[in-house]
């Protein structure tokens, strides 16, 4: 296989895995080769950020003697790594739209789908480095001579990564071969990622669910995951090499399926799919006045399965993991709160509100969703006001449609007073209109109707690493915030304290929620369309 031929073909790969990033260099007028070091460097420093935080965490336990806390480490980062990768890899393979590129150019298929998936190994290998620290630890801890452990920690390491995005990999390619794919393509992917979504979380829940018996006793472990254990803890025993055989033979059979059932008809399946534009049959719908269309409309373009995934995974999956990990460490002692906490259970509403709105939340792409069509939209006999609220109110009923979903089910399994839920409710609302306003105005002043990736939306106003910074910021001030709160309601008389602090949290918010009436919505362009005709009319007679 050519090398040169190869970084090449991985050099075109690497600027769709991350197009704001790629924008972002562009902009700065990066080389090609000074962008390529640009892209992975980002993966890098993500990827050490993975190893030192989880790294540590990890050192607390002696997997040695708890088979099954390891396999549920294992199993948690396996399923982050999975989702992460179905949604590269279906980025990469058939969102790019590169491959009519590559047709009349001397290129294999399988130099397309190694630089394909090298590519994708540089975005999924961050979720899984944390195995590495656990593998590396598990076998040091077990007592096996320590370059030894090293050794084989790395290389369990490679074959457990190579096979997750092989399973990976399976899950897109099998998926877009079906005649349910070919015919429901968005619902189809959008399905896929809530369900990969639902199974992160899922990993998380019974992950913390068992977290807390962490230095008492095991967990029961999973089956499926102790060859490694075995490979790693006593690799010169027959159970150890029974281990890895296990664990070379399923990388060996998942490569072999890949390149047998797949690599032959690769570029037939890609071509079908990246050149194929899906014709959606709409019935009419009668007895439709113009905003009950236009929000149909508004709707309709929250469909894109690239946006359901950026929205799932960082206004939902983030603040459930957060709400999940202090939930099943605080239960017993937050169980049986009294009333008194009314109070804090209205800010700590207003904290999950703010974690679930983001510039990746809908509320805030949702004007340059519109893209070539929103001017179109303003020449149509409708106030620009006017259908901006109604896009604001769509937002807006969806981010409290969320945050209370969130409270709903936190609040029934972890607090279960009826108060005290209430009380994270109306926060919940009050704050979710007040970072909707933000978000909404953010969108409208970065306006951008030329966008031809979702993603690019996204990097607007400095991009992953300012959303990185505002939740990490948010949740260490929030989190003193309601600390300190919650000790003084215990210290004060809780009565004038409460109308004292959720005075002035009312005060705050209603000022922000007049800011944006005068200094947003009152500057837009409120003059009708027949209004702007007869100004026109005017100014040409004149």
């Amino acid at each position: 296989m050519n090398r040169k031929k190869l970084w090449q073909l991985f050099s075109v790969s690497l600027r769709y895995a991350s197009p704001q990033v790629t924008e972002k260099a562009r902009k700065k007028g990066y080389s090609s080769k000074k962008m390529n070091r640009y892209l992975i460097s980002q993966f890098l420093w993500v990827a050490v950020l993975f190893l030192v935080l989880y790294g540590g965490m990890m050192l607390t336990v002696n997997f040695s003697q708890m088979p099954g806390f390891f396999t549920m480490y294992l199993g948690l980062f396996a399923i982050l790594a999975i989702t992460q990768g179905i949604s590269v890899i279906y980025n990469i393979f058939f969102e790019s739209r590169d491959l009519s590129a590559y047709l009349p150019l001397p290129f294999s298929q399988g130099e397309i789908f190694i630089a394909k998936i090298l590519v994708v190994m540089l975005n999924v290998v961050p979720y899984c480095l944390p195995l590495l620290a656990l593998f590396i630890i598990t076998g040091i801890q077990s007592r096996v001579f320590l370059p030894l452990a090293i050794v084989l920690g790395f290389v369990a390491f490679l074959f457990l990564t190579g096979s997750l995005l092989f399973i990976g990999a399976l899950i897109v390619l099998g998926l877009t071969r079906t005649k349910v794919f070919q015919q429901h393509k968005k619902a189809a992917i959008t399905a896929l990622m809530m369900i990969s979504t639902v199974g992160a979380v899922a990993g998380v829940l019974l992950l913390q669910g068992s977290g807390a018996a962490t230095l008492v006793a095991d967990r029961t472990a999973l089956p499926f995951f102790l060859p490694i254990y075995w490979a790693l803890k006593q690799p010169a025993t027959v159970l150890g090499l029974v281990g890895w055989l296990l664990v070379i033979g399923v990388f060996t059979f998942l490569a072999f399926v890949i390149q047998k059932g797949f690599l032959p008809k690769l570029y037939e399946q890609l071509t079908e799919i990246s050149s194929s534009n899906q014709v959606t049959r709409r019935r009419s719908k009668l007895n439709r006045n113009f905003s009950q269309q236009l929000r149909s409309y508004n709707l309709q373009l929250l469909k894109e399965p690239n946006l359901l995934m950026q929205v799932l995974s960082s206004s939902v999956l983030m603040p459930v993991i957060i709400l999940i990990s202090m939930g099943f460490n605080l239960m017993g002692e937050v169980s049986n709160l009294p009333d008194k906490f009314v109070g804090v259970a209205f800010v700590l509403g207003i904290f999950l509100s703010y974690l679930m709105t983001n510039q990746n939340s809908f509320v805030a792409n949702l004007i340059s969703l519109d893209g070539p069509n929103y001017e179109f939209i303003l020449s149509l006999p409708i106030e620009k006001k006017a259908y901006l609220k109604q896009k604001f109110l769509i937002g807006w009923g969806i981010q409290a449609l969320l945050v209370t979903i969130m409270i709903l089910v936190a609040g029934i399994i972890i607090v279960s007073q009826p108060l005290l839920i209430f009380g994270s409710l109306l926060g919940g609302i009050f704050g979710s209109l007040i970072f909707s306003l933000f978000f909404f105005a953010r969108d409208y002043r970065l306006l951008m109707t030329n966008w031809t990736n979702i993603t690019q939306l996204f990097s607007r106003g400095g991009g992953s690493i300012v959303l990185a910074m505002g939740i990490f910021g948010g949740m260490l001030v929030g989190g003193i915030l309601i600390t300190v709160y919650a000790m003084a309601v215990n210290a004060f008389d809780f009565a004038p304290l409460n109308l004292f602090v959720l005075g002035g949290v009312l005060l705050i918010g209603c000022g922000i929620i007049l800011y944006f009436k005068t200094q947003f919505w009152n500057k837009l362009d409120t003059l009708s369309w027949r209004r702007r005709i007869a100004l026109g009319k005017k100014a040409v007679k004149d």
